[in-house]
């Protein structure tokens, strides 16, 4: 199983079921992931045996979450990276696009540069309303919250991807998440990186 938290956040599985239901079609998602990371060091402050990346790390998560929204691989996906940090050898700022094979659309902006809030927000912009997912919370487009109580038995997403993972085991089936149904996100980061040579 791959670890997409996204997918299990009460926020987007909220998405997700109005998608399945026939009630939503996404058009646009527009996704900010900043943070302000210019050294090798985790969030609690403490080197780092690797170094984080925008596109394999961040991105991964952005890119897995719109194909599975859309319903498919991405058909279009471009990238464009800003300077490469001269000491971690990664570019610290990224734009990143896709398209659906329904149309809809992707714009990611990524920074490790950024001096502000921190975190990744998900705007959906869909036929039938305007959401905004920030982790396990959910507004409309004019910031009313949205019940996410009936969604799932906990309101963490880490809490529910343990609990898919551990359920499949127990079942003898293939994970919500598994490797093989992620493996076109990767595939799909392949691209973008080729775009960028």
């Amino acid at each position: 199983m791959a670890g997409h938290v996204r997918r299990f956040n009460p926020s987007h599985q909220w998405i997700h079921n109005k998608i399945k239901a026939g009630a939503l079609t996404v058009q646009q998602m527009d996704v900010q992931t900043y943070f302000f990371r210019r050294k090798n060091i985790n969030a609690k402050g403490e080197p780092r045996t690797w170094t984080d990346h925008l596109l394999w790390h961040h991105a991964c998560h952005t890119v897995d979450l719109f194909q599975y929204q859309t319903g498919g691989q991405a058909v279009e996906a471009f990238g464009l990276q800003g300077p490469v940090h001269p000491e971690l050898g990664i570019a610290m700022d990224m734009s990143i696009g896709l398209k659906a094979q329904n149309g809809a659309i992707c714009t990611l902006s990524l920074s490790f540069n950024n001096d502000g809030p921190l975190g990744t927000f998900f705007r959906y912009i869909c036929d039938n309303g305007t959401f905004i997912a920030r982790y396990d919370d959910l507004v409309d487009g004019h910031e009313t919250p949205i019940d996410l109580s009936d969604v799932a038995v906990s309101d963490n997403g880490i809490e529910l991807i343990d609990r898919e993972f551990l359920s499949a085991i127990k079942e003898g089936r293939d994970p919500n998440g598994s490797v093989g149904q992620c493996l076109s996100a990767m595939q799909t980061l392949d691209r973008i990186e080729r775009s960028f040579r």
